[in-house]
């Protein structure tokens, strides 16, 4: 059972308490989390403390859960009681605080990241340090990676995995999942998460490992993870397409670019 969880802003640490029902509260004058992955987290379950931060495999999922607390809008303070108080415009404002609340993680997010994108090197290192992991790579690489940890979510999903790959390369990946005991998974016995980058922006330097690095903490234990450059051979192209018309025969040019990734 966890007894309490514990976030430090600015210095001043801030606890959530379990209301006994599955839900948790937090003082009222604690600030927003939204959007921030600077945060080192606190968890006292069954009288044992863990410490967490954003490189912690458990991290997103307290994270996750304080801001849950954060029901910040309102919708019904703009309008009067008596609609408030009806059914199915409550029910609507319930809905709709959830959405705005959703809106304003993004922006902390992309507020979040442009600090780190316009941040100078002592900034980065200061940032590095708080989160306890060496900066590899040049200065833009290491803000790559950076923004790469804000595009994380609670879950590891198709738009979290292409948000990391596009924060790191600039560039889109193919994703492809298999099952334990399918034919082609090169991993026979475990299930096998594949993602093979496309080309990258080539204007933009970037350390490949750190797409694995970000991605991996994500990675349930039972899954494996394989992070691959893609890219055709000639020798491939010659397999599956008999001729040239075959390949203009594909729908647009962004068919044949994901196809024969140089």
């Amino acid at each position: 059972m966890i007894d309490y969880i514990q976030y430090s802003v600015n210095g001043i640490t801030y606890t959530l308490e379990n209301n006994g029902e599955g839900t948790w509260i937090r003082p009222d004058e604690a600030p927003s989390v939204a959007g921030n992955y600077l945060l080192t987290l606190i968890v006292s379950q069954d009288g044992e403390i863990t410490i967490l931060n954003s490189s912690s495999d458990l991290y997103e999922t307290y994270l996750d859960m304080i801001i849950r607390t954060e029901k910040t809008s309102e919708l019904k303070t703009y309008v009067p009681d008596f609609i408030s108080e009806t059914k199915e415009f409550a029910e609507i404002f319930h809905i709709e605080n959830a959405n705005i609340d959703d809106l304003h993680s993004k922006v902390e997010k992309i507020k979040s990241n442009n600090f780190i994108v316009s941040a100078s090197n002592d900034s980065i290192i200061r940032i590095e340090k708080f989160l306890n992991m060496k900066g590899l790579g040049t200065l833009e690489q290491r803000k790559s990676y950076l923004v790469s940890l804000n595009q994380k979510g609670s879950k590891i999903n198709e738009a979290t995995i292409k948000n990391i790959v596009n924060a790191i390369s600039g560039s889109d990946c193919i994703i492809t999942f298999f099952g334990s005991d399918e034919s082609l998974n090169p991993e026979l016995g475990h299930g096998f998460l594949r993602v093979e980058v496309l080309s990258p922006d080539s204007t933009k330097n970037y350390r490949y490992t750190d797409i694995a690095r970000a991605l991996g903490p994500l990675v349930p234990s039972h899954i494996k993870l394989g992070v691959i450059k893609y890219f055709a051979t000639w020798q491939d192209i010659r397999d599956n397409f008999t001729d040239w018309s075959v390949v203009a025969s594909l729908d647009d040019w962004q068919a044949v670019n994901d196809y024969i990734a140089l």
